[in-house]
């Protein structure tokens, strides 16, 4: 363990530096009120700006009393405090994971550019321990990394990892700072609780070293982890085929190395998906061919068409379609955009009227090849099934086909260097060429 005296009083640790925004989660405990208290001596000294954030859970009946201790609290320290009361819905959870849940969803509308947590050195050992005894893999085990990523603009750090909790006791007592206890934290109803209070006091009678050793086995767990992670992240790279995924390539990899990359793929959008979860993915994606598949999570719907995934929000449709309209074409908005094509329609059709649709069943399409359906050249042009319903199409005022929009002009009207009309929303859906 080390020595509070140590805590960075200078300057912010390496991948740190660049902040200018801290904000601490503060629970009103003795690990985030020393945290809290610790980081306004460096903030201070530093010139960052510090403030706090509280999560009312409402999981207990001194809840409310909690939340008035860290307004006086952050009041006499004169940081700012945010603080939302949340609901906490298991949704097949346990209501701890429930919790943390909503709680690092309140942290993650933070603005700062570094969410500062609590946890300790013995957080750390229970965290490990708890993975070791749920059957967790190298990550579980790796337990909480010092620094990770909160969301695309934000980091989460956990300064307070080298320092046991009577490191924190002393400090507190000798600062004479004040805390509240959570009296859930005395309940053997949760495992962690157990662990804390009756299986580790026991382990650590028999072996003194054991946090030590646990903590320099999770040090060289990191390491091991980091390699794993640079190489899933080169692997990952290697699958991609015009910045989307690329089934062919990716079945080349040796089995563990598919798994690590699938799993990096889903986490990097959100998708949680455990063990079960993963194999289907893999198992599907081995047999797929030319065909497709759809999976649906509560944040994404993944489909898999002609090899390739597409990782899109539930609301993707009312997103991607394109509102029926009239009007000449150098007058569509919003969306759309005019590009040069190697053939496209001339410059003359910018002031022809319009008609921006879906297609219809008698839709054809002049082409070098012959008169084509819409829905033919979409397939030709490697548009995945689930987006080709939404495609729009342009037609003249006689409601004949012009353009299929961002693929192909009727070759009856196309020129050199034309214009072709593209709904920016579905372009991600055409694969390079």
């Amino acid at each position: 363990m080390h020595d509070l005296n140590d805590f960075p009083a200078q300057a912010l640790p390496d991948g740190l530096s660049h902040a200018r925004h801290i904000e601490a989660a503060l629970s009103g405990g003795l690990d985030s009120v020393v945290l809290l208290h610790l980081l306004s001596r460096l903030a201070g000294r530093l010139n960052i700006k510090l403030t706090a954030v509280h999560v009312h859970h409402g999981l207990q009946d001194e809840a409310d009393g909690w939340l008035e201790f860290c307004r006086d609290y952050c009041a006499r320290l004169a940081v700012p405090l945010r603080w939302q009361k949340v609901d906490v819905v298991s949704d097949g959870l346990g209501i701890e994971a429930a919790a943390r849940r909503a709680r690092y969803r309140v942290f993650g509308e933070t603005e700062a550019d570094v969410l500062a947590a609590a946890h300790h050195a013995d957080d750390q050992v229970e965290t490990f321990m708890l993975a070791a005894l749920r059957g967790g893999g190298l990550r579980a085990l790796s337990a909480m990394p010092a620094v990770r990523p909160l969301n695309r603009r934000t980091l989460l750090w956990r300064p307070l990892l080298p320092y046991g909790r009577a490191e924190l006791e002393a400090y507190a007592e000798r600062h004479k700072l004040a805390f509240v206890c959570d009296p859930s934290n005395e309940s053997g109803d949760y495992l962690r609780n157990w662990l804390r209070n009756d299986g580790l006091p026991q382990w650590r009678a028999r072996l003194p070293q054991l946090d030590q050793h646990i903590l320099s086995g999770i040090g060289l767990l990191q390491d091991e982890l980091a390699v794993l992670e640079e190489t899933a992240a080169a692997d990952e790279a290697a699958v991609q085929s015009g910045g989307l995924f690329d089934a062919a390539r990716w079945r080349t990899l040796p089995p563990a190395r598919r798994r690590q990359v699938l799993r990096r793929l889903l986490a990097g959008h959100g998708v949680s998906a455990g063990k079960a979860a993963l194999h289907d993915f893999e198992r599907i994606l081995m047999n797929l061919g030319q065909g497709g598949a759809e999976w649906k999570f509560p944040q994404q719907t993944v489909y898999a068409a002609a090899g390739r995934l597409y990782f899109l929000p539930p609301d993707w449709q009312a997103q991607c379609r394109a509102a029926p309209q009239t009007g000449r074409l150098k007058e569509l908005g919003g969306g759309w955009q005019l590009r040069r094509a190697a053939y496209g329609l001339p410059d003359a059709a910018l002031e022809q009227t319009v008609r921006i649709r879906t297609a219809e069943s008698g839709d054809l399409l002049h082409t070098s090849g012959g008169r084509k359906k819409p829905k033919q050249i979409l397939q030709e042009a490697g548009v995945p099934p689930f987006a080709r319903p939404l495609w729009p199409i342009v037609a003249d005022a006689e409601n004949r086909c012009l353009a299929v929009t961002g693929i192909r002009a009727d070759s009856r009207m196309a020129v050199a260097d034309g214009l072709l009309p593209c709904w920016e929303p579905l372009m991600r859906f055409v694969p390079p060429r």
